[in-house]
């Protein structure tokens, strides 16, 4: 259970650290990103149109959509205030949750060795790219090239946690059909 506990921890604080490599050091999420025209305006729009926080659809109802038309899926807050601290802590705790149960899930793996336990953690980590972004591009349109890249940032991050994760959940025996 140690190696579990510390390697949960390790991964997270991998993960977290990847985070922010990947969104402050290297420029892909913005790059992959457009920004409006007048953010002044569409602000002022938002805060009028959007008065709670939430998410948002544009056109709302199915029936509303005109072929060629807008589309927008939005997640809004009218009056955001950061609070880095408590944003930070709660990330850190979800990387080192999800890399719990990363490391449950290996440990239910019996004699893989550890090129074998890291493929493991790799899949794993496309999966959680793919379920996670793919059904945003394929229903709400968001871009091809930031998609791909939310994908590859997963599968990056899950590499890098992997290498820590693998090498302390260990190899573990076959179980003997008994």
């Amino acid at each position: 259970m140690k190696k579990l506990v510390m390697a949960s921890i390790g991964g997270g604080l991998i993960l977290f650290f990847w985070g922010f490599v990947s969104w402050t050091v290297l420029s892909w999420h913005k790059d992959t990103s457009l920004s409006f025209n007048n953010e002044a305006a569409m602000g002022q729009s938002i805060v009028q149109n959007a008065p709670q926080a939430g998410i948002y659809f544009l056109p709302f109802n199915e029936e509303d959509f005109v072929d060629g038309g807008p589309s927008v899926f939005a997640a809004v807050a009218p009056q955001y205030h950061l609070d880095m601290g408590f944003t930070l802590g709660v990330g850190l705790l979800g990387y080192i949750v999800s890399a719990f149960l990363v490391c449950l899930a290996l440990n239910m793996c019996r004699g893989l060795n550890y090129a074998q336990r890291l493929k493991f953690i790799l899949l794993l980590g496309l999966i959680i790219g793919l379920v996670g972004h793919f059904p945003y591009w394929n229903w709400m349109n968001f871009s091809t090239p930031y998609t791909l890249v939310m994908i590859v940032d997963s599968v990056l991050a899950w590499l890098l946690a992997g290498l820590l994760i693998a090498k302390l959940v260990g190899v573990q025996e076959p179980d003997s059909g008994t």
